[in-house]
């Protein structure tokens, strides 16, 4: 496993045990982030950006968490509002 994919699925599974405590916790989430980790790790082993890769698969406080682990800064406004919807990269 790389390094990045490793870090993602930290995040996403410390994102997801701190949500556990709220009222309004999503326990199908966990299985939707790790799928999405999938995607993301494909796209950069096919040569797409990290932080596009992380930035277009996920969105807020978890993009935020997502980027922070793996070194890059959070998200700007401009990504933020930018609305992405998942496109992987072309083989």
């Amino acid at each position: 496993m790389n390094t990045v994919k490793a870090k993602l699925l930290h995040a996403v599974t410390e994102y997801d045990r701190r949500e556990s405590k709220k009222p309004s916790y999503n326990r199908y989430a966990l299985p939707q982030y790790l799928a999405r980790i999938a995607e993301i790790d494909a796209d950069i082993q096919r040569g797409a950006d990290v932080r596009r890769a992380i930035v277009a698969g996920f969105s807020g406080r978890l993009a935020d968490r997502c980027l922070k682990a793996v070194g890059l800064d959070k998200t700007s406004d401009e990504e933020q509002r930018g609305g992405w919807i998942y496109q992987p990269v072309a083989k």
